[in-house]
């Protein structure tokens, strides 16, 4: 069955997505109870674990030779490995702004790390809709919406930890010994590495403790993808010379990008030891085989791929992530690798969350679509196309990215050449824009389209004002 189960959800075909809003609230009222279309003891715990600023290829079950991470894998040997899951954002605030609201970064006026999301949004964030669903919500690490750690009222949380990554399974350890079971259980585990590659790049110290020596053989080699793109946008060059502090990798040799990569796959090999620990905690207290637990990170990083480190690029590499979801023992398939269903992991987990929580949403204003289906084996996509936006803040350029089928679009909102196109079947490490090829032509307008009426759906006025004069000349 396993080997069936496969066969049926690997696919050559990469379908997209839609999005998600929520339903607006007062600042000053809770959510009111949703409707149920499940009795509360046959809810399932919810346990959703996450890393930082990792990229979906850094681990072992997805092909990486350069990393070990036994404990990812196992959950992927327990559930279903999303290839296609991509961040709505490639920064931690907005995306975990994203993730708690179930709306684009846009729509909650998230733009960059240290701006709140609007009030009336983070009322009916997942905290609190759980909350008032019946279910006990644990927090435990890093929040970063946009304080570092968690707020101890406000969210519908209890605040287990603060950020802690050595720490965190054993405060998951200590609340699970106090949880009497009598509500459904929803816990959130957030850890920070691999983030701490960002300090590593500038030669600081590292929150957790400095790597072990090595040398430069036991380095990996360059990615294929090393240099720049042809017609590769301005606008990521000008952000490059503008965010020395973040893009300190200018002076870089190709021996000191390997170091970076031995230095990345290493601190993912740090989380994934933690998520090795946590997993045991929910083994021990009874609740793994009863839960539903969905892996991801918040964004990806550049891992050397066009002499990107960090994120903010819409490359592959700075927004595509991993994505495992595991089901109830015996109600989900297992041991599954989909290269199908595109998701916008910021918006179809607040729809997976209440989905299985039994909790109805307002379809009108959430536009995510929940992996369930997927992973119960009743469907194999997802969405038809997914869209992720940045700001490359270091200029103040908008961007944005619209990936559909087998075809990537991204427009930066000024600079040369900021139009690109891929082919992610033929050319999965961006190396030739298509969008200077007249044969593409058609493929490049449509999706111009797509991406048009997208911004005239969410009110994206900077959005819709770059493509105007495009879907125009179309008529």
């Amino acid at each position: 069955m396993k080997n069936m189960n496969s066969k049926i959800l690997m696919g050559a075909t990469l379908l997209g997505g839609e999005i998600f809003t929520v339903a607006a609230a007062s600042a000053a009222v809770q959510p009111a109870p949703e409707k149920q279309n499940r009795k509360s003891e046959e809810r399932p715990p919810i346990v959703v674990i996450m890393t930082d600023q990792q990229t979906a290829r850094a681990m072992s079950c997805a092909g990486n030779p350069h990393v070990a991470t036994p404990a990812m894998d196992a959950l992927a040997d327990d559930g279903v490995n999303f290839s296609r899951g991509y961040c709505p954002y490639p920064l931690s605030g907005p995306c975990r702004a994203s993730l708690v609201t179930g709306r684009m970064p846009y729509e909650v006026g998230a733009f960059d790390n240290d701006i709140r999301p609007h009030e009336e949004d983070m009322q009916q964030g997942i905290g609190n809709r759980m909350a008032a669903a019946g279910y006990e919500c644990l927090y435990a690490g890093k929040w970063h919406v946009p304080e570092v750690n968690i707020p101890e009222t406000g969210t519908g949380f209890r605040k287990i930890s603060n950020l802690d990554d050595p720490g965190l399974a054993s405060a998951c350890d200590k609340a699970l010994g106090e949880y009497d079971g009598r509500k459904p259980l929803f816990l959130v585990a957030s850890f920070l590495d691999p983030h701490e590659i960002c300090e590593h790049g500038r030669f600081e110290s590292l929150k957790y403790g400095e790597l072990d020596s090595y040398t430069i053989d036991d380095c990996p080699n360059l990615p294929r993808n090393f240099m720049p793109s042809t017609y590769e946008a301005e606008a990521l060059e000008l952000e490059h010379r503008s965010s020395p502090r973040y893009h300190d990798t200018y002076t870089y040799t190709q021996d000191d990008w390997r170091r970076y990569l031995y230095a990345y796959y290493r601190l993912v090999e740090r989380v994934d030891r933690e998520v090795g620990r946590l997993t045991e905690v929910l083994k021990r207290h009874g609740i793994y085989d009863k839960a539903v637990i969905i892996f991801l990170s918040d964004h990806g990083d550049g891992v050397a791929a066009h002499r990107w480190n960090q994120k903010w690029a819409l490359f592959e590499e700075a927004i595509n992530v991993p994505l495992i979801v595991k089901a109830p023992k015996g109600e989900g398939l297992t041991g599954v690798k989909n290269d199908e269903a595109l998701s916008n992991v910021g918006l179809d987990l607040y729809a997976t969350v209440a989905d299985y929580a039994g909790v109805k949403l307002d379809t009108e204003r959430y536009r995510g679509r929940s992996l369930r289906p997927v992973v119960e084996g009743r469907q194999t996509g997802l969405h038809d196309e997914v869209f992720v936006e940045t700001l490359l803040s270091g200029v103040g350029i908008r961007g944005w990215s619209i990936i559909e089928g087998r075809y990537k679009y991204v427009l930066y909102q000024w600079g040369r050449n900021r139009e690109q196109l891929y082919d992610l079947e033929e050319d999965r490490g961006e190396m030739l824009n298509l969008a200077v090829d007249r044969q593409y032509a058609p493929e490049l307008q449509r999706l111009r389209r797509k991406m048009y009426d997208w911004g005239v759906k969410i009110g994206e006025k900077k959005l819709v004002r770059n493509l105007k004069h495009f879907v125009e000349k179309d008529k």
